[in-house]
């Protein structure tokens, strides 16, 4: 796959929940990011290395960067068509949280959902399936949340970029021992 950075760089991807998946997503030159953030725990802190100790027990908020737009929301302060119309102009929406709301946005703007595992869910499959996809969760290990991460920006750029993304309902979720990820049917 052969990267073309300047249509990475017209690229508006949705994130819930992940700020080291905005991190990687920067750092490949994506354009814009949609970010909604919330409270971040204990738990956040030890599993995603972007967040500093100091943000435990506050609420997640991503700042723009050199050359990429990031657009942040507070999950909390939204009502449910807020949080829907947040992801408005996105070309692919990633959950690790709200997964269920992501998924409501992701059908009504036709875009694919990377849930927190590794494979591309259309807007076509996202109502019938939505119980299956609202019960997925990230890993609470951080080795495995970071190639969670890093396969999910993967799978997202062959997406946008050359379409030959791993595609639902077939899907790779991490695992702890070699060789670190399993492909599993979700449905």
């Amino acid at each position: 796959m052969e990267i073309d950075s300047e249509y990475v760089s017209k690229l508006c991807i949705g994130i819930v929940g992940s700020r080291m998946l905005a991190e990687m997503l920067w750092r490949v030159g994506v354009g814009t990011i949609k970010y909604i953030g919330d409270f971040i725990t204990q738990q956040d802190v030890f599993s995603d290395v972007s967040i500093s100790f100091d943000d435990a027990n506050d609420y997640d908020v991503v700042e723009s960067r050199s050359n990429t737009l990031v657009i942040s929301y507070l999950a909390e302060e939204l009502d449910e068509s807020e949080f829907i119309r947040a992801f408005r102009g996105c070309d692919v929406i990633v959950a690790h949280r709200y997964v269920d709301l992501s998924a409501i946005a992701a059908e009504k703007f036709g875009v694919a959902l990377i849930p927190p595992i590794v494979t591309c869910i259309l807007p076509e499959d996202l109502k019938e399936y939505s119980k299956i996809i609202a019960k997925l969760s990230p890993p609470k290990n951080p080795m495995m949340y970071a190639m969670l991460c890093s396969a999910q920006v993967l799978e997202l750029l062959r997406l946008c970029i050359d379409g030959s993304s791993l595609i639902a309902p077939d899907a790779m979720v991490p695992a702890e021992e070699k060789p670190f990820f399993r492909k599993i049917k979700l449905w």
